[in-house]
Formats: C-alpha cells, sequence, structure tokens
C-alpha cells in the first residue's frame, strides 16, 4: 500500500510539473490592424467603397502561426564567402512560432486589417461635394511575399486590382473590359526590425498593410479622374499594366 501511494504521488507530481511546464510558454495574439488616426470620426465619411472580393496568400503562409525565415541560430544570415575562400550556403529554413498567433489565419487577418485601413483612408470630411454616393469598387490582391526574417527584413509584394462597380458589366472575369474600368497595380514595400524583436516585426507588417492601403486610395482617386499614371505613389506602387 505504501509503494502503490509513493508511485501515485509520484506520477502527481510528474502530471503538475507538466502543467507548469505547458503555463510557462503562454500564447501570444497578434493583429495586424495597428492604430492610426485617418479619417476616424463623425466628421469624415468615404468617398469610396471597396469591396474586397480576395486575397491570395501564398499557402506556407496562410496559417495563425507567425512564420520567421531562417533559423535562430543563423538569424536568417545570406549566403557568402566563409573565411577559407568557401561558400557559404544561404539558411533557407523556417521558423514556426507556435506561441506567437495571428488572431486569425492570415488570409482573414490581412483581409480584416486591409479592410479596415481602406474604410479609414477613404473617408474624407464631409462637403457639399461628398454627399453623393461613393464609387463602388471591387478589389482582389495577390499576395507573393509578406515575409519576415530571424534577422529583422520585412519584404512585401502584392498585385492589387480594382474594377468598377458602378459602371456597365460587373463580370471580373471578362477579358474585354473596356478602358477605364480596371486597375492594376503592383505594391511593393520592405523594412528593417531587429533582429529577433517580434512585437517589432508585427509592427512592421502592420505598416505595410497600412502603406498598401493607402497607396491604393492614393491611385484609386486620380485613375476615376482618368490620369494615365495613377499607380505611381511615392515609390511603393509600380504599376502592373491593365489585366482582364
Amino acid at each position: 500500500m505504501v509503494k502503490m501511494r509513493s508511485v501515485m504521488w509520484v506520477a502527481a507530481s510528474v502530471a503538475m510539473f507538466g502543467l507548469a511546464g505547458c503555463a510557462s510558454a503562454p500564447v501570444s495574439y497578434h493583429t495586424l490592424q495597428g492604430g492610426n488616426e485617418a479619417g476616424s470620426g463623425t466628421s469624415a465619411q468615404p468617398d469610396l467603397r471597396y469591396q474586397i472580393a480576395a486575397v491570395n496568400v501564398p499557402e506556407r503562409l496562410n496559417r495563425p502561426d507567425l512564420v520567421l525565415s531562417g533559423s535562430p541560430g543563423k538569424a536568417g544570415k545570406p549566403g557568402g564567402a566563409d573565411a577559407g575562400g568557401g561558400q557559404v550556403r544561404a539558411d533557407t529554413s523556417v521558423t514556426v512560432l507556435e506561441n506567437e498567433r495571428w488572431d486569425a489565419s492570415l488570409t482573414d487577418a490581412l483581409r480584416d486589417a486591409l479592410a479596415a485601413r481602406l474604410a479609414e483612408a477613404a473617408a474624407r470630411p464631409v462637403t457639399p461635394a461628398s454627399a453623393r454616393e461613393p464609387a463602388q469598387l471591387r478589389l482582389t490582391a495577390q499576395v507573393y511575399r509578406f515575409d519576415a526574417s530571424q534577422r529583422g527584413d520585412v519584404d512585401v509584394l502584392v498585385d492589387w486590382r480594382l474594377r468598377r462597380l458602378d459602371i456597365g458589366d460587373e463580370d471580373d472575369a471578362s477579358p474585354d473590359a473596356p478602358d477605364g474600368r480596371v486597375l492594376a497595380c503592383r505594391y511593393q514595400g520592405r523594412a528593417t526590425v531587429p533582429a529577433g524583436n517580434v512585437t517589432a516585426v508585427v509592427g512592421a507588417l502592420q505598416q505595410q498593410v497600412v502603406h498598401l492601403a493607402d497607396d491604393i486610395v492614393a491611385a484609386t482617386r486620380p485613375w476615376l479622374r482618368g490620369s494615365a499614371q495613377s499607380c505611381a505613389q511615392g515609390g511603393q506602387a509600380v504599376q502592373t499594366g491593365p489585366r482582364g
């Protein structure tokens, strides 16, 4: 009986230590919706209304866990020559941070953050001219890179496409869309933050979403006025040409 009690006590102790070990690594959740002040409040209303049809994200990133390129030990160092003249292979590994997560899958988190910022950036002070119905626009975004590395590099590449919904046919699959109804652009952004700082990485990615949304809004208004150079916004966006 004494031996049985000893075994039970040991088992209970192991279980308690196991629970304590689990509790020592809490999960932190992050949002892509950064705090900003543009266009909020009752004195502003949008003159542009965006309907997000799709945000396509690479499958390797479309998960709630944050993913950093490079291994922690190598801090994502690129390849090069070593001291002996030999070639050092670039670190192509990735690290999945299971205790650092988005508040949804990356697709949903990015869609929500983009929609929120677009609504804010499209809002303007109320004037007699803004009383008319806002332009109706359908947005699709193809994300090629939404990357951060162990050494602190952030790299974002997104092709985005607008189609007007308030004039003519709304069929987004037509390859023969009239000029003026489709705008296709590319956004590319980079940033550098302290290596290994998850909070800084999240903040940098939040800012990339802000820049992307602001570029979309800044490109939309001249495009609606018929400008041929509507994609070029402060070096952040690069025009890719119309696509059906």
